[in-house]
């Protein structure tokens, strides 16, 4: 006569490994999209495109921001 083991799924309230998995690319996508809308509805205000625009890569030398000239 066989005893079964419980075999338990480690998990954090209701999410599991599997379903992380399961879910990661949808996240994945929506993450990048909601990336997408802030850059590009924040690409009009300045201090955005100094800080965070013109520090990207490939794409941060179209975000520059020219530097006032300080008048002495």
């Amino acid at each position: 006569m066989s005893i079964s083991k419980i075999a338990t799924n480690p998990h954090f309230g209701i999410f599991s490994v599997e379903k992380l998995i399961r879910v990661a690319p949808t996240l994945a996508v929506w993450g990048v999209g909601a990336g997408s809308a802030v850059a590009l509805l924040g690409s009009d205000v300045p201090l955005v495109k100094k800080d965070i625009l013109s520090r990207i890569p490939i794409a941060g030398a179209y975000f520059k921001v020219p530097e006032p000239e300080a008048e002495e």
